[in-house]
């Protein structure tokens, strides 16, 4: 069985690939539909091949690492999103599992006091939105080092995932990132954004990919694996202005192409389009430990043959939930939808995540809004 890289970047479209010439050019490339419309549920259904990770925004057994780990894989799982925290799951089945997130910089105090209270921190943001910044999380050229020293020092066969943050927005640090003002102009004021304005979003946006792919490449061939199956898919899109929105902003549910289509990009292992992400790990685990690994409570499918003929993606927000289907000629939208998903007896429901401040706290420091 050959060791299996499972690369995943935050906010990577689609039709922005031509930005990763390694991934490009080197991977077989599909377009898949994600599970959901942000990180926390989309990387859960990802790695779950289970609509009810999307559904309750956490992972769910059995995970695509119990699976390879059932088939004699060593497990390694490394990601410095707050969104993949041990404490919705995403370190199950994984024997190593390295979560680099920590509470980074919390900006001032008036802002420290006016996320303790719901309505003071709503008023505090109208007058001073939230900037999403990178400086708190672990850059992706030392996530790339850690990636390659945990794979080396495991034993084989190994599988291993990854989710690189660096792509996220601002798209980079410093100079690197889109600039505060045009930031906040195209969140909340977005029909003032100048051509120049959007030249530089997309600049930004570009570099980054760049530097992505850059970072893969030099993972490949890095690990001591003479053949291994690579994979490369993102969490979610982000919108460019295309319906007077920008960026990816999961407190609206929007389920629009740019949000919910993004690469499957494979080596020597082609799939059948048109295919959902939850169908990447049944794919893989075929592939390399044969069929009969696949779990039977997954909705992901083996589609090295076969494709799909529909495709679900649910936007859950605070208790608030959108579902599109698609038969990927047609899609249907329902927003403020009643969700629910019921499974062997068991119905589970779309509800507010209950979390800690510290949490909370770093999830606003990558731009999100309650």
């Amino acid at each position: 069985m050959r060791d299996v890289i499972l690369v995943s970047a935050d906010s990577v479209r689609h039709d922005y690939l031509d930005a990763m010439p390694y991934v490009s050019e080197t991977l077989t490339n599909h377009e898949a539909v994600t599970g959901a419309h942000y990180t926390r549920p989309s990387l859960a259904s990802l790695l779950t091949a289970n609509y009810q990770g999307a559904v309750e925004s956490q992972v769910v057994e059995p995970t695509v690492a119990e699976a390879f780990s059932d088939a004699g894989y060593t497990t390694i799982g490394l990601s410095s999103s707050p969104h993949t925290d041990a404490r919705f799951g995403f370190d199950t089945g994984f024997d190593v599992y390295e979560h680099f997130s920590e509470a980074g910089n919390r900006g001032n105090s008036l802002r420290q006091f006016a996320s303790q209270f719901d309505l003071v921190r709503k008023v505090y943001h109208r007058f001073n939105p939230p900037h999403a910044k990178l400086s708190n999380r672990l850059p992706d050229d030392e996530l790339i080092d850690a990636s390659i020293e945990a794979f080396n020092e495991a034993s084989g066969p190994r599988f291993m995932w990854l989710h690189m943050m660096g792509t996220h927005r601002p798209y980079g640090l410093g100079e690197d990132a889109v600039p505060k003002d045009i930031d906040r102009k195209a969140l909340f004021k977005p029909e003032k954004l100048t051509d120049e304005d959007q030249a530089v979003i997309e600049e930004k946006y570009r570099a980054t990919l760049e530097r992505a792919d850059a970072e893969i490449k030099r993972l490949v061939e890095s690990v001591d694996a003479a053949d291994p199956l690579v994979v490369f898919t993102s969490d979610h899109g982000d919108e460019f202005g295309e319906e007077g929105h920008y960026f990816h902003q999961p407190q609206r549910g929007r389920v629009a192409d740019a949000l919910i289509t993004v690469p499957a990009a494979t080596s020597d292992l082609s799939l059948t389009e048109p295919l959902s992400s939850l169908d990447i790990a049944p794919s893989i685990l075929a592939a390399e430990a044969g069929a009969d690994a696949i779990p039977d409570a997954w909705h992901g499918r083996d589609v090295r043959s076969a494709s799909r003929d529909h495709a679900l993606t649910v936007a859950p927000w605070h208790g608030s939930t959108t579902l599109a289907w698609q038969d990927f000629e047609t899609k249907v939208v329902a927003k403020d939808a009643d969700v629910s998903l019921s499974r062997g007896g068991e119905t589970v429901t779309a509800e507010r995540s209950d979390v800690d401040e510290d949490l909370k706290k770093q999830m606003r420091e990558l731009g999100y809004v309650e």
